[in-house]
């Protein structure tokens, strides 16, 4: 079908196809509604008034909308046998997009996974610590100084970190080891490689950047 013929389809007519394809995989009006607010930033009531608008386009729908929601850039794949990414109409673009999270709801995917989310900017922590001695078979490790219960609400975290700048993926962890007033410190191993490479040893001290492994 042309552009010009897509722009032209009545979104009355439209909003009721959605509908019953996704009703008839179990899913509500609802859930509908939910997808196109979100994607759109109209209102349910603007999405009811609209879906009885007789006049009203599918270009002016889209081209009207409220807010186009900036995280509907994370719907990628493919739709109607064309790549959302390849799409050089902004319009026909938006108009996959909404085709794309319909067919999500009609294969059952939970609405939560199908409004997509930005993931957050990970928290970074730089600090200077002391390369300390593991018990055992010449480990070693660097003590994390935050309360990492606060700081990530639970007590083992995977994280991306930098010893002067040699990147290094691990844990924090909780292994017993305890500070000179008996409490409990969460720490990070530093690899031998990592120190051989720093020409760095037991009782050293190094810059240290740890955030979250999302």
């Amino acid at each position: 079908m042309k552009k010009e013929n897509v722009y032209n389809l009545k979104f009355a007519r439209i909003y009721p196809m959605l509908l019953a394809k996704i009703e008839k995989k179990g899913r509500t009006r609802n859930e509908l509604d939910a997808v196109i607010s979100w994607l759109t930033g109209y209102t349910t009531g603007d999405i009811a008034a609209m879906a009885s608008a007789e006049t009203l386009t599918y270009f002016d729908f889209f081209g009207n909308a409220p807010e186009l929601k900036p995280e509907r850039t994370l719907i990628t794949g493919t739709i109607c046998g064309v790549k959302i990414d390849e799409i050089e109409d902004d319009t026909i673009k938006e108009i996959r997009r909404l085709d794309k999270l319909v067919d999500e709801l009609a294969k059952g995917k939970p609405l939560s996974k199908v409004l997509r989310s930005a993931k957050p900017t990970p928290k970074v922590y730089e600090f200077d610590a002391k390369i300390m001695q593991a018990s055992g078979k010449g480990g070693a490790y660097i003590v994390f100084p935050y309360d990492i219960k606060k700081e990530f609400g639970k007590g083992r975290v995977k994280i991306h970190a930098t010893f002067d700048g040699i990147p290094y993926s691990g844990s924090i962890v909780n292994m017993g080891v305890k500070d000179s007033e008996g409490n409990i410190c969460y720490i990070l191993g530093i690899l031998k490689s990592i120190r051989t490479q720093l020409s760095k040893n037991i009782g050293d001290t190094v810059r240290v950047t740890v955030s979250e492994a999302l």
